[in-house]
């Protein structure tokens, strides 16, 4: 059975998790991004056909101020999430790519965890992560920077070879 093992950590701490979590909310599902932009361009554009009531000057303002505050939520929720989050996520582990799908040994305990290849639907290589989803929930992430040099190359082989393609894809 051909295998490839390395060590690294669940899920990202700090900086690392804030961005990822980012780049899930706002530029991987664009909804929240509209939602978020729609109050100034309607805002914009009501104010420039000459919508100018004292009514309507504070509906700008809530417009205006609405995407700072649901900004300032999201950072608020992710340091909250990174706080009181469960410690196996930060935990030293050993992925092992195999045959049947990914498993996660935990390096302090007799925990483990294996990832299915017929579980993933899509797989993300960004921001120096391998992202590891079903539909709308990630798995599992692999970080790139973890894995020895003369591995990287297989590492990506090994997911490209082993998920089903006609279920997952690759972005």
């Amino acid at each position: 059975m051909n295998v490839i093992k390395f060590h690294s950590t669940l899920k990202p701490d700090g900086k690392q998790y804030e961005r990822i979590v980012f780049w899930n909310r706002f530029i991987r599902t664009k909804t929240e991004t509209v939602l978020m932009i729609l109050p100034i361009m309607l805002g914009i554009f009501f104010f420039l056909k000459g919508y100018r009531s004292t009514f309507m000057m504070v509906v700008y303002c809530i417009f205006f101020v609405y995407p700072l505050i649901a900004y300032r939520q999201f950072k608020s929720a992710v340091a909250y999430h990174l706080k009181n989050r469960d410690k196996s996520e930060s935990a030293p582990c050993t992925f092992t790519l195999m045959d049947s799908g990914i498993l996660c040994e935990f390096d302090d305990s007799d925990d483990k965890r294996i990832f299915k290849w017929e579980d993933f639907t899509t797989v993300y290589n960004r921001l120096g992560y391998y992202m590891f989803f079903q539909n709308n929930e990630m798995l599992v992430m692999l970080n790139q920077h973890d894995v020895p040099e003369e591995l990287k190359q297989s590492v990506f082989n090994y997911i490209d070879s082993h998920i089903d393609h006609n279920q997952c894809i690759i972005k």
